[in-house]
C-alpha cells in the first residue's frame, strides 16, 4: 500500500482554523489511511504555532501530542515523544530539544556550542571551540 505524506499545513489547518478545509484535514488525519510525516514537519508545526500564531507552549505541546497519538506514521516517533515530554517540562527551545534527543539516540554526547541552554540536557557535554 502506498503511503501518503502529510505536510505541515494540514496540521496547522486542524489546530488553528475552522471551516471546510479544517474539517477535511481532521477527517483525513482521523482516517485509517496509510499516512506518514517526518521530523521536519513536526518541527515546522512547532515553529508555526509558536511564531506565527503565538501559541502558548502548553497548547503547542497538546497539538504535538495529538499528532503523536494519531494514526499518522512518524519517523523516529519514540525520539519525538521523548523530546516532547522533555520540552513540556523544561524551559528549553524545541529545536535544541529535538536535536539533543537525536544526538542521544546516536550516542553522541559532546556538542560544540555557545548555547548555555544545552547544559539542561544531562547527557550532553557542551564544549566551546
Amino acid at each position: 500500500m502506498d503511503s501518503k505524506f502529510i505536510d505541515t499545513n494540514i496540521f496547522i489547518e486542524i489546530f488553528t482554523r475552522f471551516g471546510k478545509k479544517s474539517d477535511d484535514s481532521k477527517k483525513l488525519v482521523e482516517s485509517d489511511s496509510n499516512l506518514c510525516t517526518n521530523l521536519l514537519v513536526i518541527s515546522e508545526v512547532v515553529w508555526v504555532l509558536n511564531s506565527i500564531y503565538e501559541m502558548k507552549k502548553n497548547l503547542a505541546v497538546d497539538c504535538l501530542k495529538k499528532i503523536l497519538s494519531s494514526n499518522v506514521e512518524i519517523e523516529k516517533k519514540k525520539i519525538i515523544v521523548n523530546a516532547v515530554n522533555f520540552y513540556e517540562s523544561n524551559n528549553v527551545d524545541w529545536t535544541d530539544c529535538l536535536n539533543m534527543f537525536l544526538l542521544k539516540d546516536e550516542k553522541i554526547s559532546r556538542v560544540y556550542s555557545y548555547d548555555k541552554g544545552l547544559n539542561k540536557f544531562n547527557w550532553i557535554k557542551r564544549l566551546e571551540p
